[in-house]
């Protein structure tokens, strides 16, 4: 039997190499996404009001609820990665919406502040895992040219069920508050769980990673930097190498150009350098810190216009978010190849801006036109910002260690919201007025602008 060498790294995705953009594995998860989003977004402007209304906190107290899922959700991503190392992306996506179903039920016993802070807790480990292994699952089912809109047609689903989820929680409230002897808060959970077991089943006819990969002998395992053997017929990935080679390891994370193991870790001898390597990918960071500036629009949206409407008799908050919803789904679907096109420097910086002057628009002009010109800004400036930055954090990115760049870039969706709820509370306790919080979300989206140019700067001149 002839012999063919070749190294240790693979060139395949763990999944082999996709053909086609829309199989059915891809529409499935992106089906499980978007009854997850609805699911997920029903919920956070449910939390602010019953801050309000039921233990009657103010701005820095709706802050804290909205944001401390953070918490757990980054301090589980070691849980997360050996979970997905063992069991694969599709165990994470499943466990991840069954486990989180079962906790937005646990809200129904949410009477007092504490309670609340706990089932956010909960929600942020097991929500966390199911974005993980779906953003890695996206990022393995797309051919590599066509990966950023894979992105785009995957954050579609997520705004579609952005854009549905508080006109949802908000009509199940007041249908139970209307109709039943129930409180329209518990009917609300109820529904919201419902919608995220619906995302479970759906999840659960997703293939396994072993029943996607290339049929074929596995290699013998070879230590690191060594060549191992294939047969002649070329089949270089069988079903066995998933532990081994095709694992979506989440945790231990270092740059593209880093050859795996402890060795360079330990040669450093810097303790502090070798955590940091395992919590973060180092070519996910800088696109990750860009992210998190520009999306703390959505704890400003989700946290505090549901109290600003309250306060100021605006109506409806809920058309609020369908209008931005269905914006950002429309123009992410006529827009999906640009972040391909255009590139991420000129793709963010419209995004970024685009944020900043919709957050100024909706905090100056409070009434129901100002709320919605400002979503529109919103929409049109900040709907390809996801798409662009996440091509720039799996770009060049070997395939066997996308989930772990992927796992990066996604933990600075918690970040953000860990530091913006915080940040945008004591914000508008500062101003001693809501609106405070959509002015310090602009803020932070104009950071976000500098940031992306002093990264940009830094790679032109560190050439290819």
């Amino acid at each position: 039997m002839s012999q063919t060498t070749f190294t240790a790294a693979p060139a395949a995705p763990p999944l082999g190499e996709p053909t086609r953009l829309f199989s059915v594995p891809f529409l499935i998860l992106n089906l499980s996404a978007f009854c997850s989003a609805v699911s997920f977004s029903t919920l956070l402007p449910l939390i602010s009001l019953l801050v309000v209304e039921q233990t009657g906190g103010g701005d820095v107290a709706v802050g804290f609820a909205i944001s401390v899922f953070a918490v757990t959700a980054i301090a589980a991503r070691p849980t997360i990665g050996i979970l997905g190392d063992q069991k694969g992306r599709r165990f994470l996506v499943v466990s991840g919406c069954l486990l989180t179903a079962l906790t937005t039920y646990g809200h129904v016993w949410a009477d007092t502040y504490a309670v609340i802070l706990l089932m956010r807790l909960l929600i942020g480990a097991f929500q966390g895992a199911f974005f993980v292994g779906s953003a890695a699952m996206v990022s393995d089912l797309a051919p590599e040219h066509r990966r950023g809109e894979a992105l785009s047609w995957f954050s579609v689903s997520i705004y579609g069920g952005m854009a549905i989820g508080p006109g949802v929680g908000e009509a199940a409230r007041a249908w139970g508050d209307a109709s039943t002897a129930l409180d329209g808060f518990d009917v609300a959970f109820v529904v919201s769980g419902t919608l995220m077991l619906a995302a479970t089943a759906i999840g659960m006819l997703l293939p396994r990673e072993e029943s996607l990969l290339i049929p074929g002998p596995a290699p013998t395992p070879a230590p690191s930097g060594q060549a191992i053997s294939s047969d002649s017929s070329g089949t270089t990935f069988g079903a066995r190498q998933l532990p081994s080679i095709a694992q979506p390891t989440v945790f231990e994370v270092r740059s593209a150009d880093e050859p795996p193991g402890p060795a360079s870790v330990a040669a450093s001898g810097d303790l502090g350098a070798t955590v940091m390597s395992r919590l973060f990918y180092r070519h996910a960071v800088w696109p990750g810190v860009i992210l998190a500036m520009g999306i703390i629009i959505f704890p400003a949206l989700q946290g505090f216009l549901p109290k600003l409407a309250a306060e100021t008799d605006l109506g409806d908050y809920g058309t609020v978010f369908f209008l931005y919803g269905m914006l950002v789904l429309v123009l992410r679907v006529l827009g999906r190849k640009l972040p391909d096109r255009l590139g991420t420097t000129k793709t963010a910086t419209v995004a970024l801006f685009g944020a900043a002057l919709g957050m100024v628009i909706m905090g100056t002009f409070v009434t129901p036109f100002g709320l919605y010109a400002g979503t529109v800004v919103l929409a049109l400036g900040g709907s390809l910002l996801y798409p662009a930055l996440m091509v720039a954090a799996v770009d060049g990115v070997p395939p066997n260690e996308r989930a772990r760049a992927v796992s990066t870039f996604t933990m600075f969706f918690e970040l953000s919201a860990g530091i913006g709820g915080p940040i945008l509370g004591v914000s508008a306790w500062l101003v001693g007025a809501t609106v405070g919080a959509f002015y310090a979300s602009a803020v932070c989206s104009l950071i976000g602008i500098v940031l992306l140019w002093i990264w940009q700067r830094g790679i032109s001149r560190a050439g290819p």
